[in-house]
């Protein structure tokens, strides 16, 4: 199969699983133009129609639906192989994504990579900010730095500390609570808020601990955030009636089958006792 096949087949696959044209354009950090080309030329090339477009977005034609599963068993495939290329790699030099929440992106791990990258020079680190998680078995990321209960399936890493969360304000008289939206709702401070809290009791939401810092700070409601977050901001106090004592563990994980590449392992290791030497709990 050569390399134009295969990315059609992405692109079909990435309109398949978000059901529009821009929904898999921004998860493949491409055009919208460009995807409909893609799929259009697949299409073209192998004489068949795969989606149907509709009023809510694009679906696949049931005709079509044994096509898309063979496309998945390709991807597997293709996956598979550039894993073990990567896990083969034994050089501790080049190039390494970290993938994090956009706090921790922001307020811990710069100066954690500026110390790593002044230890080892031929490394080439890049810093994916984000609050959803990346599937590192499809090789979005190298290594996550991750707050979870537990590691998914298929990851391998150690807690390098905990994430410990408060209850925050501006001291002033409105006492909404902030949603938690996006990827945050299906946080351990969500659920509570969830469980205890009456959703009039609710105000407006964020997708992001730093932009619900800001909204607590200006006032428009209380809001959970990691202690790391609300304790540094002059502005906001914590509150001392209000305690769940949410703390969650953090996480620096790799792939199994990567894990022992010499540039994983280095950073990995690195990040873990970095991380274990910061305050991010109670």
């Amino acid at each position: 199969m050569n390399n134009e096949n295969w990315d059609d087949i992405r692109y079909a696959l990435a309109v398949s699983k978000y059901g529009s044209l821009n929904a898999a354009a921004a998860a493949l950090g491409v055009t919208h133009a460009t995807v409909l080309r893609r799929v259009a030329a697949f299409e073209e090339r192998n004489s068949c129609v795969i989606f149907q477009k509709s009023p809510s977005g694009y679906s696949a034609l049931p005709e079509a639906r044994a096509v898309l599963s063979a496309m998945e068993s390709v991807e597997d495939a293709v996956l598979s192989v550039e894993r073990a290329l990567v896990g083969a790699n034994r050089s501790p030099v080049g190039h390494v994504r970290i993938a994090s929440t956009d706090s921790l992106c922001q307020l811990v791990l710069p100066q954690i990579l500026k110390e790593i990258s002044q230890l080892y020079p031929g490394l080439e680190l890049t810093l994916l900010s984000g609050n959803s998680h990346h599937d590192l078995s499809r090789l979005t990321a190298d290594i996550a730095v991750r707050p979870s209960i537990k590691l998914e399936e298929g990851l391998v890493g150690e807690r390098a500390g905990t994430l410990s969360f408060g209850v925050f304000d501006d001291g002033g008289t409105n006492q909404k609570w902030l949603r938690l939206d996006g990827a945050l709702s299906r946080s351990l401070p969500a659920k509570w808020l969830a469980d205890h809290v009456s959703a009039d009791e609710m105000t407006n939401g964020a997708d992001s601990f730093l932009v619900l810092q800001q909204m607590a700070a200006s006032g428009v409601g209380r809001a959970f955030l990691p202690l790391f977050i609300g304790n540094a901001d002059p502005r906001l106090q914590l509150s001392s009636e209000m305690d769940p004592r949410i703390d969650v563990p953090l996480w620096v994980a790799t792939l199994d089958e990567i894990a022992h590449t010499p540039r994983f392992a280095i950073v990995q290791r690195a990040l873990i006792d970095r991380i274990a030497n910061k305050t991010l709990c109670r």
